[in-house]
């Protein structure tokens, strides 16, 4: 067994993992890939109103990284509707069209039928199958990704790869949306974390470079209530377990990745962790050493958006051309369950 800690002793949250095998990708890289974010952005000073959370904005600043988040003005724009904006521009960067697509997998942990519909005219939760016909996607197989939230993307994006060699398939989209404000319970302080919005990524398997290099995932069940849905279908979110293990598992599955690829800290040149909280991203860096100049975030501006995180930070980072051609990223990021993982990827 590999070692899972810093130290001498395994620590219980990581010391039942066996080392994962290699991956045997076939060649698939990111073609595009866009973002959007909902309204104008919602300062701390909405949550300062909210007399029975007791915060103000700078409890909120030290306890969460997060200044503003975005919401939809109102419901006629639900997760499929942003989704439907972001994929417009991911469909533009990689120069394709709706034809071009032969599979979609959409991911979302917000939304709920009847509670939180994916779309002003969709009662249920999926958000595949009514993106395909309003942006027109017609070749294309769709489904959804559900139940490992935050770490949406990067199973979509795992699922996505398997699936274009599997079945002679060209290009994919994986596609993440979030509208939380819906299921936000306001008597409880976390309800100050999450914003909506909405990322889409076009991965080809047109190509013989091989961009995704390796993906690794995990799953422990022992956690699954960290994250539930109380009587009132409202998000119910237990802080202090997610506060004691999430940053042990993302540290275990970074230094995994960089260890079965041989590499070390600094041959990465971009790290871009799930956006959940700015101390928990900064106790992940301080464990692995990440540099403070390595490391992409948009949490600050944004909130925690669960399965939009990576993607987003991804797209707003290639856009103003900080992330360029050639560069090497690794995304960590943890969900539900807790499911977990790392991506490694080549920017075309």
């Amino acid at each position: 067994m590999t070692s899972t800690t810093t130290g001498t002793v395994p620590d219980p949250a990581t010391a039942h993992l066996r080392p994962l095998p290699p991956t045997a990708i076939a060649p698939v890289r990111l073609a595009g890939i866009g973002h959007y974010f909902p309204g104008a952005p919602v300062t701390n000073a909405h949550f300062e109103q909210i007399e029975a959370l007791g915060i103000d904005d700078a409890w909120i600043r030290e306890n969460t990284g997060i200044v503003s988040r975005h919401w939809p003005a109102d419901e006629k724009e639900r997760a499929v509707e942003m989704a439907a904006k972001a994929v417009d521009q991911a469909l533009e960067a990689a120069g394709l069209g709706p034809d071009d697509i032969d599979l979609v997998i959409g991911t979302t942990s917000t939304t709920r039928p009847r509670t939180n519909p994916s779309s002003a005219t969709n009662n249920y939760m999926d958000i595949s199958l009514p993106l395909q016909k309003q942006v027109g996607l017609r070749h294309a197989t769709c489904f959804d990704v559900t139940s490992v939230a935050c770490a949406g993307f990067m199973y979509g994006t795992a699922t996505a790869a398997a699936m274009l060699p599997a079945l002679g398939m060209r290009n994919a989209l994986v596609v993440c949306a979030e509208n939380p404000r819906p299921i936000l319970n306001f008597d409880y302080r976390y309800s100050a974390l999450f914003g909506a919005g909405a990322a889409a990524a076009v991965w080809s398997a047109e190509t013989e470079e091989r961009g995704l290099l390796d993906v690794a995932l995990h799953a422990d069940g022992s956690y699954f209530d960290a994250f539930d849905i109380d009587d009132n279908d409202k998000m119910l979110m237990r802080g202090r377990e997610v506060g004691a293990v999430g940053p042990k598992l993302l540290s275990h599955v970074g230094r995994e990745i960089l260890e079965r690829n041989g590499l070390t800290v600094d041959d990465i040149d971009w790290f871009v962790p799930h956006q959940g909280n700015l101390n928990m991203i900064n106790q992940v860096c301080a464990t692995l050493a990440i540099p403070r100049e390595k490391l992409l975030t948009n949490i600050q501006e944004r909130g925690n958006t669960s399965s939009v995180s990576i993607p987003s930070c991804l797209s707003e980072n290639i856009r103003a051309g900080k992330i360029r051609s050639g560069d090497l990223v690794a995304t960590i990021g943890i969900g539900r369950g807790f499911s977990w993982g790392a991506m490694l990827l080549r920017i075309p």
